[in-house]
């Protein structure tokens, strides 16, 4: 490979064992190409690309262009991929570099509005003075965009992705009207009713289909398996759904290799009718129809369109700023499991001394996690600071094995006490859904006088939950919904 411009991009992978196309130049003489993709990678981003010089000139956009003059998004510049990758999509492998799901939002030509200029330059030229202007021709971007590189920025890479002012351009004043016409449609009281007709109608009515699928390789769970798993659990699991703007992790062919993993807000179009849903605006002013699962027949269908976890906001339609708990996630990291153990319990023992409630439940995967209904009137931002002053707390109680240390470099083999989750708009794992692991385990509750340190997370599973359920007296989490009512 003689230009060099593809270094990088080779040594970050490892071909034998990403799909990714391999490093190489290629020239065209079409019209030069663009490509946005969405990458659900540790958190989920949009990969800009625009053809030059034989391979694509790439950044990453932590939020969804925008078609909004006003709108700035921050687009750090990353290493050149190649042309061929304008045409990928799929499951980067765990371990690797930008593990998750890749698949294209956008893509068309461009047009470089520079070439045009008295002082032409060329995209790479213009790269490099850190100004670049395009005309975009794709379905969901349009018209004029540019991007700047940020000078006060100590990052060279950090640059602005700005939707420049045309017929195309899309403000966002207007998009609000569109989006208080679609609140209109969905208001209130025919959501209501649209759960009435839900409730009314049989469980088998849902279709369900490739029951015979394998989800779990390791093993050899099936559709129909899950399936039965949230049947019998949904008179548990429902209290903790119902009326909260679902995530949901939809796997559709389960744990397979190179099988698509994505995270799903929007609710699709082609979704029953009877299926209730609300409408939210999002960080950047975009609405979302979030999903409501209120009943069994609205979790199987969704269990049957792929999903194996279901992740709630901390907080219900009827007050969707002011959350109804506080989540203390418990992460080991590199920590033993009685260390966990240790934080968990001297977290109890403080929240008790407080006269506050908790409940503790395995995480389905590596930790713990405590939950302690918000019975104060504060919002998000208060409950965040109340559950941060606590968690300092704990860390003066046991400065030897806890941290609120967010970095896992500096946190030297301590349980990581995070309770960044409690913002508006995040969400949490309930109590009785599976993780997406090949263990296939599940967030299970606990008591607190069986809290141990000879326990294993990982014993609680699709197997063995309901074993475990039929020797409890009563449900350790029952009473939680209840004080939040």
């Amino acid at each position: 490979m003689k230009n060099p411009a593809l270094v990088e991009y080779k040594q970050k992978r490892h071909f034998e064992v990403t799909p990714e196309p391999r490093a190489r130049i290629a020239k065209s003489d079409r019209n030069p190409i663009f490509v946005v993709q969405e990458h659900h990678a540790s958190r989920l981003h949009y990969d800009f690309r625009l053809e030059a010089d034989g391979v694509l000139k790439s950044w990453a956009v932590p939020k969804k262009p925008s078609t909004d003059p006003a709108v700035r998004r921050l687009a750090v510049q990353v290493e050149d991929h190649p042309l061929a990758y304008a045409k990928f999509s799929g499951q980067i492998p765990k371990g690797e570099y930008g593990a998750g799901f890749v698949k294209i939002w956008d893509k068309g030509t461009y047009e470089n509005l520079l070439e045009k200029k008295p002082q032409r330059r060329t995209l790479t030229e213009a790269i490099r003075d850190g100004h670049v202007e395009i005309l975009l021709r794709g379905s969901k971007l349009s018209g004029k965009f540019a991007l700047v590189r940020l000078k006060a920025s100590a990052k060279k890479s950090d640059w602005l992705l700005i939707k420049m002012k045309d017929n195309a351009a899309r403000p966002k004043s207007n998009s609000r009207k569109r989006e208080t016409k679609v609140k209109r449609r969905h208001s209130s009281k025919p959501a209501r009713s649209t759960r009435k007709l839900a409730a009314s109608k049989a469980v088998h009515d849902v279709e369900f289909t490739n029951e015979e699928k394998v989800l779990f390789p390791e093993l050899g769970i099936t559709k129909r398996e899950v399936l039965r798993f949230y049947e019998r659990l949904a008179e548990r699991l429902i209290p903790h759904l119902r009326n909260r703007p679902i995530t949901l992790e939809r796997l559709p062919d389960g744990l397979q290799k190179n099988g698509p993993h994505f995270w799903q807000k929007n609710t699709p179009s082609y979704y029953p009718s009877w299926i209730p849903r609300i409408m939210i605006e999002s960080e950047d002013g975009e609405p979302v129809e979030y999903t409501l699962v209120n009943d069994e027949k609205t979790l199987l269908y969704l269990v049957n369109q792929g999903t194996l976890t279901f992740h709630p906001w901390l907080s219900s339609v009827e007050s969707l700023d002011r959350p109804d708990f506080v989540l203390f996630d418990l992460d080991p990291g590199k920590a033993p499991f009685e260390n966990v153990v240790s934080a968990a319990k001297t977290l109890h023992q403080e929240l008790k001394r407080q006269s506050l409630d908790s409940f503790v439940k395995t995480s389905g995967k590596s930790g713990l996690h405590v939950l302690a209904p918000w019975k104060e009137r504060g919002n998000y931002d208060e409950a965040r600071e109340w559950a941060r002053e606590f968690a300092e707390r704990i860390v003066e109680l046991l400065p030897d094995i806890t941290t609120i240390e967010r970095s896992k470099t500096k946190r030297r083999g301590r349980v990581y006490l995070d309770i960044m989750q409690n913002v508006r708009g995040h969400h949490v794992v309930p109590p009785y859904v599976l993780r997406a692991v090949p263990e296939a385990t599940v967030s299970t509750p606990l008591r607190w006088s069986e809290l141990s340190s000879e326990m294993d997370p990982r014993r609680y599973n699709i197997k063995t939950i309901f074993h475990r359920l039929a020797k409890l007296a009563k449900d350790p989490f029952a009473p939680l919904p209840r004080m939040y009512q």
